[in-house]
């Protein structure tokens, strides 16, 4: 992804222009202005501003213009007197840009007959153009950029001939392009974001030659460039990203030789590039990725001495990088990432030394990194990840010199080779991912001269030895993953001192995230990976799953109060589990399984609020499991594989005796003394614990190779069961896809629940794939252990569960009594979560950078549809939800939305109703009344709701990683940039574009009403489905 944020510099230099005209004019109108009293503004001039100042809804200018009779004294407006210190002065200007204005442009706007510029930019004002625009012949300069205006402006525009800077980017305008009339004096136009359609044909592009910026961007335009666009000789910027225009890039672009800036992505376009860029001396930016050119890439690049960025990722282009870098000095972003790209590194790219931003990542390139880059002395980002490089030794010593390199991926290269254990340098790195590389040896002290790192990965390789103690000293390091190595050895006390995991306020110094370039961390040998889109992005972990360490889990370990994340599972570590973790009060994912550990589960750690994974499977527990607070909700697959461990989500229960909780023992008879009946039992009760340990050592062994349970496993699976705790209960509802599914089925289907099924993890289980014989899908929850009933109790309220029917709910067909699990049969969603599609999809295959994202149209759809869904369930079966997030709305295959997990707390916990002892939702969620009220509402779901809606439109989470002292979850953020008037940079850039600014706004108001602090001012469900369905949809 390229540095540039889009086309800003095309922006920059537009703006540029434009206050150089206003300064200009401001410059002559200063010299004539009369300071006298005689001249006062003219009187029909006063009349008309106090008419547009009456169509306002509110804004500063509207009170500031109240308190002065003069109108040319009046905040952004300038007169002129003509020299004639008798006359009235006239308004020349009206310069009203980012003053927070609200309502329609009054046609009295028109009648101001001088007016020779008029901004009213960066407002919020609403409706068409005024109809009788073309009175002002005068105009020069007009800009309504960034506004919600809408309907057809091509006509109403028709007669300003004298127009010389037009701007009408950032609205909803409509018209076909053939209505675009001719300006002989037009020097600058911007139409770019809005709904214009059509054509460009050589008919209606006949702009004159003076034209210099022309910005046609993210509209509906279509077809090929015309021959016409290649004789505007004065042409400086030409964008026209984001419309369909397709064809070939002509050969005549050559006669553009004034031209600075080329934006052409997002298009069509294909074949070959024309290699004639020879003629393009002034170019200073081409940005043409996401299109479909092919080929090789033009030589005559290298001719461009002026160019500072070249963008041409998640193209086709192939064959090697041949292109003579010698000749372009003044480089600041090469990508070519995403292309099929073949043979070495370029060596000739070394003389570039102003360059910041390099990736080749996702090509087919070899061989090493050349010397010669040790002289990149400016560079600041480097992604090489999915290549075929060799030699890591020589890459690190080229690389160490490039002294201010912050981010380093080399992720899927340099397979099976040794990490070096000498490599100094790399002081201002801040940002370094070598996984997936197959890489020998030892975690490299080297490191150590890492400071400021912050993002380490080293996952998925084979490295061996123990993790060093001095990764305690790396102050800024919040996000590190050694996970599947062949580590050795201890947790090191440093590592349970890490600053900026320790720390009460913030992760220490912000992370470099201006780059904007997604980042990449292999979690699985799959094709896909996971993918952060910024650094931002990365939750703090500590991830050091499947290893072999070994030694205890150490007391200090609990100081790491901003973790979210900690994974020590698959290892061989010992000891008992420290209560303090539980002080450990961000933690949201704990996985301690597969290891040797004893003792009992601290009590403390139903204090962990926010924990929504949880699992202690496979250890030598005992004792009773914490009861409330999350535990509530995990499923008993978190604790199996511990037989001594009792308690209300798992048989058995325990019992309270002299001793405090105990699992129960069985009853003796008469005087103490053991009788035959009570020796016959205890010697089967040995004889059933021993073939239980034996069978649960022989599921974890089989379970830690990772081995997939053939048929007769399965079926030896359901006899054991049905043996221990009767046959099992299988009951389909009618709404049920696989009518003749029977228990064996389920088991056969998820691979007997093998963790390779698992598509989700929640507070009320973890939820598994399955695929039946007869091609059906469907998603199994597994709930935990007895679920706080009986078993005709919780087959009434599954059966009425089931009764709850909508087409934006998920599914429930069925469920399944399992030995001691209780199983719920849902519809299968084939696209997963919206909490993925937001924030971690942006991947294509591999590690590639892609432009995969949800579009306005379908987040808007997705709102209305799970706002349905929620106003059903607190309409028909009165069920408060108490988990809205964006991963309990799950996609089908035409991605419209269907609430889960709803009604599922009743099942955990049926007899609280729905007051609760402890918070109950998942952080950044939950509403700010729960926290005193101890009561879960249809109001708080409603605040729930309102930060997906934030989530639809701003594209973060509710709770980023912080950064520095602004350390804000989502709404402060959002309140925070609304009291400063910059609501633009509150939504997503992806989709602030397109099209769609007016119903970003109307969306945005609706979550904040939703968000109110006082749940009695917020709106019902039903009120909001009715705002959201009110937001009728340009087409």
């Amino acid at each position: 992804m390229v540095v540039l944020n889009e086309f800003p510099l095309m922006n920059l230099l537009y703006l540029a222009f434009f206050y150089t005209l206003v300064c200009l004019s401001s410059s002559s109108s200063s010299s004539s202005s009369s300071t006298t009293p005689s001249n006062n503004c003219d009187p029909n001039d006063l009349s008309a501003l106090k008419e547009f100042a009456g169509d306002l809804i509110n804004g500063s200018v509207k009170l500031s213009w109240s308190n002065v009779l003069d109108c040319c004294e009046w905040d952004g407006v300038v007169c002129e007197n003509g020299g004639n210190n008798f006359a009235a002065s006239r308004v020349t200007m009206l310069r009203l840009s980012q003053m927070g204005l609200k309502g329609k442009v009054s046609d009295s706007v028109c009648k101001l007959d001088q007016l020779r510029l008029l901004d009213l930019s960066h407002n919020f004002l609403e409706g068409g153009l005024p109809l009788k625009f073309s009175n002002l012949k005068k105009l020069q300069v007009l800009d309504f950029s960034h506004n919600f205006l809408v309907g057809p402006a091509f006509e109403l525009i028709a007669g300003l001939k004298s127009i010389q800077s037009l701007n009408l980017s950032g609205n909803a305008f409509t018209g076909n392009f053939n209505d675009f009339g001719m300006y002989p004096y037009l020097v600058a136009l911007n139409l770019s974001n809005n709904l214009f359609t059509g054509q460009l044909n050589s008919q209606n592009f006949t702009f004159s030659n003076r034209i210099r910026f022309l910005d046609l961007s993210s509209n509906s335009l279509s077809g090929s460039i015309p021959d016409s666009l290649y004789l505007l000789s004065s042409l400086e910027q030409l964008s026209i990203s984001g419309n369909s225009f397709s064809g070939q890039l002509s050969s005549k672009i050559y006669k553009l030789s004034n031209l600075k800036m080329l934006v052409l992505f997002g298009n069509r376009f294909n074949g070959s590039f024309p290699n004639v860029f020879g003629n393009l001396t002034q170019l200073e930016q081409f940005v043409a990725y996401s299109n479909s050119f092919s080929g090789s890439l033009p030589s005559t690049l290298g001719l461009c001495k002026k160019l500072r960025v070249l963008d041409l990722r998640n193209n086709s282009l192939s064959g090697s990088i041949d292109l003579d870098f010698n000749g372009l000095p003044n480089l600041c972003t090469v990508d070519f990432a995403s292309n099929h790209l073949t043979g070495p590194l370029p060596k000739s790219l070394s003389v570039c030394q102003e360059l910041k931003i390099l990736s080749f990542a996702k090509n087919n390139l070899t061989g090493e990194i050349p010397h010669s880059y040790a002289n990149l002395s400016s560079l600041m980002f480097l992604s090489l990840s999915n290549n075929s490089l060799v030699n890591l030794l020589n890459s690190l010593s080229v690389l160490k010199h490039c002294t201010n390199l912050t981010t380093l991926i080399l992720t899927k290269n340099f397979h099976g080779e040794e990490i070096p254990q000498k490599a100094p340098g790399f002081k201002s790195l801040l940002i370094f991912a070598l996984g997936n590389c197959g890489l020998t040896g030892e975690i490299p002290s080297w490191l150590l001269n890492c400071r400021k790192l912050q993002v380490l990965d080293l996952s998925w390789n084979k490295l061996h030895g123990s993790i060093p103690s001095w990764i305690g000293q790396m102050e800024g390091l919040f996000y590190l993953d050694f996970s599947n190595n062949s580590l050795t050895g201890g947790i090191p006390k440093g590592l349970t001192e890490l600053k900026s995991l320790v720390s009460e306020n913030s992760f220490g110094s912000s992370l470099n995230t201006s780059i904007g370039i997604p980042l990449f961390v292999k979690r699985n040998q799959s094709a896909t990976g996971l993918q952060y889109n910024q650094a931002s992005s990365f939750p703090p972990s500590i991830l050091l799953s499947n290893n072999r360490l070994n030694g205890t889990i150490r007391l200090g370990i609990g100081q790491l109060k901003q973790l979210h994340v900690l994974d020590l599972s698959r290892n061989n570590i010992t000891g008992t589990i420290p209560s303090t973790i539980s002080n450990m009060v961000n933690l949201e994912t704990l996985d301690l399984s597969c290891n040797d550990l004893h003792g009992s589960i601290p009590s403390s750690f139903n204090k962990l609020t926010f924990l929504s994974k949880f699992s202690v499977a496979y250890n030598h527990l005992e004792g009773a499991i914490p009861n409330g607070g999350q535990f509530l909700s995990f499923p008993s697959s978190s604790f199996e594989g511990n037989p001594g461990l009792c308690g209300k989500l798992i048989s058995p229960n325990c019992v309270v005796n002299s001793m405090g909780l105990q699992p129960p023992t069985t009853p003796s008879g008469g005087n103490g003394k053991f009788g035959r009946g009570s020796i016959l039992g205890i010697t089967i009760s040995i004889g059933v614990g021993i073939a239980l340990l034996l069978a649960i050592l022989l599921l974890r062994i089989s379970r830690r190779d990772n081995l997939v349970p053939n048929e007769d496993i399965v079926e030896e699976e359901f006899s054991r069961f049905s043996d221990a705790f009767g046959p099992p209960k299988l009951v389909l509802f009618n709404n049920a896809t696989c009518k003749n599914l029977t228990v064996s089925d389920i088991l056969k289907s998820t691979n007997n629940f093998n963790q390779s099924n698992i598509v989700g993890c929640g507070g009320f289980g973890l939820v598994y794939k399955a695929d039946f014989p007869n091609g059906t899908k469907a998603a199994i929850k597994r709930l935990s252990g007895d679920c706080g009933q009986m078993e005709r109790e919780f087959q009434a309220e599954v059966e009425a569960l089931s009764r709850a029917q909508h087409r934006n709910l998920v599914s429930l067909q069925g469920y399944c009594r399992f030995g001691n699990d209780r199983l719920l049969i849902y519809s299968y969603m084939e696209n997963g979560s919206l909490d993925y599609w937001l924030h971690e999809s942006s991947h294509v295959e591999e590690e590639g950078i892609s432009t995969t994202f949800l579009t306005w149209d379908t987040r808007l759809r997705i709102a209305q549809d799970a706002a349905h869904g929620l106003a059903y369930l607190h309409k028909e079966p009165n069920i408060v939800h108490r988990d809205i997030k964006t991963s309990n709305i799950l996609l089908d295959e035409k991605f419209e939305a269907h609430l889960a997990d709803f009604g599922l707390s009743r099942l955990l916990h049926p007899y609280d109703t729905h007051v609760t002892t402890d918070l109950v939702g998942t952080l950044g969620y939950i509403p700010p009344e729960y926290s005193q009220t101890l009561t879960a509402t249809f109001r708080g779901d409603v605040y729930s709701f309102g930060v997906v809606l934030l989530e639809l439109i701003t594209g973060r989470r509710p709770v980023e990683v912080c950064k520095g002292k602004n350390c804000r979850d989502l709404v402060a953020w959002v309140y925070q940039k609304k009291s400063e008037m910059r609501v633009e940079e509150i939504f997503d850039t992806s989709i602030r574009d397109k099209e769609c600014e007016k119903e970003l706004v109307e969306v945005l108001d609706i979550a904040c009403k939703c968000i109110d602090k006082d749940p009695r001012k917020r709106p019902s469900i039903d009120e909001v489905v009715s705002l959201l369905d009110a937001i009728e949809k340009k087409v």
